[in-house]
């Protein structure tokens, strides 16, 4: 029977830690044994919640910390990492450690344990070679040496991969692209679009710098000139500075711009809306695009995103370059049109069932970390 270790590099439910949940799940349903390794000095934002009920499940509350954005604070990083590097070398002789899964690419913590004990190591990588995501050309040599000794890279995109490529200037032999896997969200009920006689434009996420949203509150200013029964709708604010910063980019306030708190009933939020917008910089796989998509949203992306393999520009969802805020102003103005808008959402909604019903990633993740 194998034991798999997991390092998180954060304790929320978003993003690289809500795949690693339903990869420590798949891991546990083959019978593996599976240890969740999270950093001390995060608070919890519900990732111990959410592995409460997974069987032969262990979890470990450790001193470390991720990658910093240059090469000088990684290596201080690792440094901090040795006292849980040392913790985790013991543990990992002593329960028979065969595997350690690194959720992010952020996470170092997982590659310096897999290179001091030998094992294999599983490094997922989630993140894109982005400024915006903190990225810095220091750490190329590192990352580039880090990656090859890697058993297996998983990247989310097959654009994600060659991103990464182009990066490094390396053929990245040891990945392989799994997609990530999709939360069934309920259908929009029938009747929610008589609740509100606006069009809502919504966004989720983080409101961070790299999520784009002044793009977003320009096309809207412009749109809401034009059509004054439209509201934009910003989800996931998580302070009181998250606040100030959509105020300081707008003169709009509610009922226009409505900021709202983040939160973990997604459909709720979905089914509140008519048009998602995520207007990334830059984008591997978001999940939100087929949450909404499932939920019967018309769906607005950017065009640097790995959801392009998946889902046909023009007819399930519509693309734009994140810095032309014209065209995402001309896309919100054509879907004014309440026909045009719902062939785009039923199709979509169509794609994301499809996509939903082929999910594999279970099968996949099971595949990479608990064969023998």
């Amino acid at each position: 029977m194998s034991h798999v270790l997991f390092i998180s590099h954060a304790r929320g439910v978003h993003g690289a830690e809500a795949v690693m949940v339903q990869a420590v799940n798949a891991c546990a349903a083959a019978g593996a044994r599976v240890t969740v390794v999270v950093p001390s000095i995060a608070p919890d934002e519900g990732l111990e919640t959410a592995l409460a009920g997974i069987s032969r499940l262990r979890l470990l509350v450790l001193p470390y910390r991720a990658s910093g954005v240059s090469n000088v604070r990684t290596r201080l990083v690792q440094v901090y990492n040795i006292p849980a590097l040392l913790w985790l070398n013991k543990y990992v002789q002593r329960e028979q450690v065969d595997t350690v899964y690194s959720c992010s690419s952020i996470t170092v913590l997982g590659a310096a344990l897999a290179r001091m004990t030998g094992i294999r190591h599983i490094w997922h990588w989630h993140e894109s070679v982005d400024t915006h995501f903190g990225w810095n050309t220091s750490l190329r040599p590192l990352y580039r040496r880090l990656a090859l000794r890697a058993t297996t890279l998983i990247c989310i995109s097959h654009q994600q991969q060659e991103d990464w490529e182009r990066e490094l200037g390396v053929a990245l032999s040891n990945a392989q692209v799994v997609y990530n896997p999709m939360k069934p969200i309920p259908s929009k009920p029938h009747d929610s679009s008589l609740a509100h006689k606006e069009v809502r434009v919504g966004f989720i996420g983080h409101f961070e710098a790299r999520k784009n949203i002044p793009i977003l509150v320009q096309a809207f200013e412009r749109l809401h000139a034009e059509f004054p029964d439209t509201a934009l709708w910003l989800c996931g604010a998580n302070s009181d500075e998250d606040r100030l910063y959509v105020e300081r980019m707008t003169a709009l306030h509610e009922p226009e711009i409505k900021v709202l708190p983040q939160t973990a009933d997604v459909a709720a939020f979905y089914h509140q809306i008519d048009i998602l917008v995520l207007p990334s910089w830059r984008e591997t796989m978001p999940l939100v695009v087929p949450e909404a998509m499932q939920a019967g949203v018309c769906v607005l992306q950017t065009d640097r995103s790995g959801m392009k393999e998946r889902i046909e520009d023009g007819t399930e969802s519509l693309f734009f370059p994140p810095d032309e805020p014209d065209t995402l102003h001309a896309l919100l103005v054509r879907c004014m049109d309440a026909n045009y808008r719902k062939n785009i959402s039923e199709a979509g909604q169509k794609k994301a069932m499809q996509l939903i019903k082929n999910e594999s990633f279970g099968q996949q993740i099971q595949s990479l970390i608990c064969a023998s």
